[in-house]
C-alpha cells in the first residue's frame, strides 16, 4: 500500500502543525535535513546591517557575491549563476540545452522527475536497489549513454543522493562524462557540505559536467532561498537569460558574500553532526526495529523491519502524541512502502524521538544518556542595577512558599559585600540572603567564585569560599577555564541536592567583548539548561530598546535560551505599556511574564556598591528629632550593609558622605569596611577627611566607629608585610584607638557570636579580614564566648571599633546604642525596640510583590512542573 504522506517535501511545519492542533514552534521537526547548529553567529547581524539597503534594487550581476565565491572555490565568477534555491535551478536545467532524454536515479530528489516532466522530456530511472545499499549502477548508466549516443542526454544525479545519502564515485562519473559528449551531468551537490572527506565536484566543472549547490542545508536558512550553479561560462550566460532578473533578494546576496570568510562554521558542523549522528545512529540500532542504511549526509534512512507498520499511522502518532514530524519516504520511487528518513538533530532533540520510538514500539526505557537535568530559572538583565538580585530573592522565596527545595545559584559575582557562611566560607551577600530566602543555611556552592575589586585592575579572586589571589584581568580571563570547571561542580552538587535553582546572572547580558569567556550569562544557562527570564529596569527608561538591544545582541542558541521579560521597576498605570508590550512581543517573538512594581523600603541588603555609590541609600530628609549618621565613602569601600539595620529606626537618618564637604556634624560617624585598607587611608588623609575626624575626637561630640578596616583605619598603624592588598606597605593609622594591625596571608573567615561588655548585649554577625590587630593601650569592647576580643575602644568610650560584620544587627543592642546616643543628644531614650531587623517579614513581603505581578501559572509551565 502507498503511504499518504502528510509532509511530501519535508519541513512544512504549517500543515504539521494544523493536524496536530499545536503551534508550530511546539513540533520538534526530523522532516526536514537543516544543520542543528543552526545558523551562524554573524548572520543576524549581518542581515540588520543589510536591512536599510532593501530600498534599492540587488545588483543583478551580484558582483560581489561572485567575487567572494571566486575567491572561497577558485572558480571563475563567470562560471557562477544564482538562483531562487536550488529548485529553481533544477526547474531551469532542463531547458538550457536542446536535450532529447533524461537519466535520473530513484529514489532521488523528487523535484528532478517534475522539472524534467515540465520541460517534456523522456525519463530513463536507474533504480537503486537496496541489495547492493543504494548505491548507483554505472554499467547501466553507460548501457543508456550507448543505447542513446545519437540523443543528447541530461544526467541529474544527487551527491549525496537525497533521500539514500550515497555519494558518487567521483572518478567514474567524470570518466562516463568525458567519454559521453553528448551527456551534460548535473551534479547536485546541496549535502556537500556535511561530508567528512572533500568529494566535491565543484573544481572539476566542464562543458558537459555542472555542479548545483545550495546554502539551505547546511546554512540552515531556507526561508532565504540561496542556489547556485557552477558551469562553463557560456552555460552560464544561457542559464542567466532564462533566470529572472533578480533570482537572489539583497539579504541572500550578503549572506553569500560573507559565506566564503567564515569556514570554521562548516568545520565546527561536520565534526559536531558526525559525532551526534555516530551515536544516534547506535542506539536506532539497539532499538532492533529499523534496518538503517548509512549515509553521508546530515540524515538517516530507516526501513521498518515490520512490513505491516503502516508508516503513514506512524507519521500521525508521532506528530499528535509526542509533536514530532518525520518524513515519510512513501512518495520516492522505491521507497513506496516502510521508509522513513530522519534528520540528525542535537542530542537533546534525537533522544526525544528515540524515547517515543521506544514508546510507540512497546520497547523497555532505557536510562537517558542524557541526563535529564532538574529545573532551573535564570534571572539574566539588559544591564548591571536592574534588580536581577532581588528578583532571585523573590523567586527563591516563592518556590520555596509553594513547597519546593530551591537553591540559589551565581557562578561569579564581583561584590564588595561578602558575607562567611556558617563553614567559614566567603560568598557574595546577595546569595547568602537568596539562601535566607529558601530557608536553607548558604554555602559555597551557591557563589563558587567571589571577585573582590582591590583597585582599579586588580581583584581578590575567592574561589569556592576561599581566597585565590589577586588578578588583572588578564590572569583571571586565563583562570576562567579552570575556575568554570569548579562551577559546574558546585551547579551539579546544588541540581541533585535540591528540586529546583534559581541562577542570577551578572552585569548585562549584551557585553559583547566578553562573550567568549562568558562562565556566569547565557554559558551558564546553557550548562543547567535553565529557562531564562530576562529583565530591564523601567526606572532607568528606555526599557524596550534594551530588550530589543539585548536580543539583537545574541546567538541564535542564546536567544532559544530567553523564554521573556520581566519589566521591573515600574511607577504608574500598566495599560500606558501595551503598546512597547505590543511592539517588543512581535519585534522578539518573546512574552512579557510581568511588570513589577517599583518596591520601595524593602529593607534588604544590596548586593553591591552600585546603589550604593548612586547616592540613593543616602537619606538627606530633614532631621527632625532623629540621630544624624554618616558613612565616610571610601573608594575600596566593603560591606556598607553593616548600616542597614540602623536605616529601619525611625529615630535615625543614616547620610553617606562622598566628600569632607559633606560630613556636617553628625552624632555618629562610621568608618566602614575596606577591600584596601592602606589605599582608603591615605585617601582620608589626601582628602582631609581624616582631619575632620581627628577635629570630632577633640570634640568629643560625636561617636567615631570602626568596622573591620575602618577598625583597623582608627589604630596606630597598618603593616601589610605581603603586599596582600597592595604594594605601599605600611601606613600610620588615625591612632585614636591604641592598637596596630598587621595583614596576614590567611584570611580569617567565620560567623561569631559575642557580648558587648559596656551593656552585656548580645551581638553576632561574621569575620572576613585579613588583618591580625594586637592591642597596645585599648580595652575591650566585645569579646566572643571564648572571651577573645573582637573590637576595642580608645581612650575616650566615644572610638571604639570591631571586627563584627553585622554588629548593629541584634535588636537589643541596636536600641542600647542608639539611646545612648539619644542620652548625650539630650533627647530622651525611647527603651523599647522600635523596629524589628528581621529579615523574614520582608522577605514574604517582597514574594508577595513579585507573585501578584508576574505570570507564575507560565512560569511554572516553562519549567515543566
Amino acid at each position: 500500500m502507498k503511504s499518504e504522506n502528510i509532509n511530501p517535501h519535508g519541513g512544512n511545519l504549517y500543515r504539521m502543525a494544523n493536524l496536530a492542533g499545536i503551534d508550530p514552534s511546539e513540533i520538534l521537526d526530523f522532516s526536514s535535513n537543516l544543520n542543528p547548529l543552526g545558523f551562524p553567529d554573524w548572520v543576524r547581524p549581518l542581515i540588520n546591517s543589510k536591512i536599510s539597503d532593501l530600498i534599492h534594487y540587488p545588483d543583478p550581476n551580484y558582483t560581489k557575491a561572485r567575487i567572494s565565491l571566486e575567491k572561497y572555490w577558485n572558480i571563475p565568477k563567470e562560471e557562477i549563476v544564482f538562483g531562487n534555491g536550488a529548485s529553481e535551478l533544477i526547474q531551469i536545467i532542463p531547458k538550457i540545452k536542446s536535450f532529447d532524454l533524461a537519466v535520473i536515479a530513484q529514489p532521488s530528489y523528487i523535484d528532478y522527475q517534475k522539472s524534467i516532466e515540465l520541460a517534456g522530456l523522456e525519463i530513463r530511472e536507474i533504480a537503486l536497489q537496496k541489495d547492493s545499499d543504494f548505491e548507483l549502477n554505472y554499467e547501466e548508466l553507460i548501457n543508456i549513454l550507448n543505447e542513446h549516443a545519437e540523443k543528447q542526454i541530461l544526467v541529474l544525479l544527487g551527491h549525496p543522493n537525497n533521500p539514500t545519502g550515497k555519494l558518487l564515485n567521483r572518478e567514474k562519473i567524470l570518466k562516463i562524462s568525458s567519454e559521453y559528449e553528448n551527456s551534460f551531468f548535473v551534479i547536485d551537490e546541496s549535502f556537500i557540505d556535511f561530508c567528512q572527506n572533500d568529494v566535491s565536484f565543484r573544481n572539476y566543472t566542464s562543458e558537459n559536467l555542472s555542479v548545483l549547490w545550495s546554502l539551505t542545508k547546511v546554512m540552515a536558512l531556507p526561508g532565504l532561498r540561496i542556489g547556485v550553479l557552477l558551469t562553463d561560462s557560456e552555460i552560464a550566460a544561457r542559464v542567466s537569460k532564462i533566470l529572472p532578473t533578480w533570482s537572489l533578494n539583497t539579504l541572500s546576496a550578503s549572506i553569500i558574500e560573507k559565506f566564503g570568510e567564515n569556514q570554521d562554521y562548516i568545520i565546527r558542523s561536520k565534526e559536531k553532526i558526525y559525532e551526534w549522528k555516530s551515536e544516534f545512529q547506535k542506539e536506532l540500532e539497539d532499538l532492533k526495529i529499523f534496518q538503517i542504511y548509512n549515509t553521508n549526509a546530515n540524515f538517516i534512512l530507516l526501513e521498518f523491519l515490520d512490513i505491516k507498520r503502516n508508516i503513514s499511522e506512524l507519521e500521525y502518532l508521532l506528530l499528535k502524541e509526542y509533536k514530532i514530524g518525520i518524513r515519510n519516504c512513501g512518495n520516492f520511487k522505491g521507497l513506496e512502502n516502510n521508509y522513513i528518513r530522519i534528520a540528525i538533530k542535537t542530542p537533546e532533540e534525537n533522544e526525544k524521538l528515540l524515547r517515543a520510538f521506544r514508546s510507540v514500539f512497546k520497547k523497555d526505557p532505557k536510562p537517558s544518556k542524557i541526563k535529564r537535568a532538574k529545573p532551573a530559572l535564570m534571572l539574566q538583565g539588559t544591564a548591571s542595577n536592574v534588580g536581577k538580585s532581588i528578583l532571585a530573592t523573590a523567586f527563591c522565596r516563592i518556590f520555596t512558599q509553594d513547597g519546593l527545595k530551591v537553591a540559589p545559584f551565581k557562578s561569579q559575582n564581583m561584590a564588595l559585600n561578602s558575607f562567611v557562611t556558617y563553614e567559614g566560607a566567603e560568598i557574595g551577600r546577595a546569595q547568602a540572603l537568596q539562601a535566607q530566602a529558601c530557608k536553607i543555611r548558604a554555602d559555597y556552592r551557591m557563589n563558587p567564585i567571589l571577585l573582590k575589586p582591590s583597585s582599579e585592575k586588580d581583584s581578590q579572586v575567592i574561589l569556592n569560599g576561599k581566597p585565590v589571589e589577586a588578578m588583572d584581568f588578564r590572569d583571571y580571563m586565563k583562570f576562567k577555564l579552570t575556575a568554570f570547571s569548579e562551577v559546574k561542580k558546585s551547579y551539579d552538587s546544588l541540581s541533585e541536592e535540591f528540586d529546583m535553582v534559581v541562577l542570577e546572572g551578572a552585569g548585562g547580558v549584551s557585553e559583547v567583548n566578553l562573550k567568549d569567556k562568558d562562565i556566569v550569562n547565557m554559558r551558564m544557562a546553557e550548562y543547567a539548561k535553565a529557562k531564562v527570564l530576562l529583565i530591564g529596569n523601567i526606572d532607568h527608561g528606555g526599557v524596550f530598546g534594551s530588550f530589543v538591544g539585548a536580543m539583537e545582541t545574541m546567538s541564535e542558541w542564546e536567544r532559544k535560551l530567553v523564554s521573556g521579560f520581566l519589566i521591573n521597576r515600574f511607577r504608574g498605570i500598566k495599560s500606558l505599556l501595551d503598546p512597547g508590550i505590543r511592539y517588543l512581543e512581535e519585534a522578539t517573538g518573546k512574552n512579557v511574564f510581568g511588570i513589577v512594581p517599583f518596591l520601595n523600603d524593602l529593607r534588604l541588603p544590596e548586593e553591591d556598591s552600585l546603589e550604593f555609590k548612586s547616592g540613593s541609600l543616602s537619606d538627606t530628609s530633614p532631621l527632625g528629632d532623629r540621630i544624624d549618621i554618616v558613612l565616610i565613602d571610601t573608594p575600596r569601600i566593603s560591606n556598607h550593609t553593616d548600616l542597614d539595620s540602623l536605616r529601619i529606626e525611625p529615630d535615625v537618618r543614616v547620610r553617606i558622605a562622598y566628600r569632607k564637604e559633606e560630613i556636617g556634624n553628625p552624632d555618629v560617624l562610621i568608618l566602614p569596611g575596606s577591600k584596601n585598607v592602606i589605599t582608603d587611608l591615605n585617601y582620608l588623609k589626601e582628602s582631609g577627611i581624616s582631619d575632620t575626624i581627628i577635629n570630632f575626637y577633640k570634640e568629643e561630640k560625636t561617636e567615631i566607629i570602626g568596622i573591620c578596616g575602618g577598625y583597623q583605619m582608627l589604630g596606630e598603624s597598618v603593616h601589610d608585610p605581603f603586599r596582600i592588598e597592595s604594594d605601599l606597605g605600611s601606613a600610620e593609622g588615625l591612632k585614636l584607638i591604641g592598637v596596630k594591625t598587621v595583614l596576614e596571608k590567611e584570611k580569617l573567615l567565620k560567623q561569631t557570636e559575642g557580648i558587648h561588655v559596656l551593656s552585656g548585649k548580645k551581638v553576632s554577625g561574621y569575620e572576613i579580614h585579613h588583618g591580625n590587630t594586637r592591642e597596645i593601650s585599648a580595652r575591650s569592647i566585645f569579646q566572643n564566648t571564648s572571651g577573645e576580643s573582637l573590637g576595642h575602644q580608645g581612650p575616650s568610650e566615644r572610638v571604639w571599633g570591631t571586627y563584627l560584620h553585622g554588629v548593629f544587627d541584634e535588636d537589643e543592642f541596636r536600641r542600647w546604642f542608639l539611646d545612648k546616643i539619644r542620652l548625650k543628644k539630650g533627647l530622651r531614650p525611647l527603651g523599647k525596640i522600635q523596629a524589628k531587623y528581621e529579615l523574614e517579614t520582608n522577605l514574604d513581603r517582597l514574594a508577595d510583590e513579585v507573585r501578584n505581578s508576574v505570570n507564575m501559572s507560565e512560569i511554572y509551565r516553562i519549567l515543566e512542573f
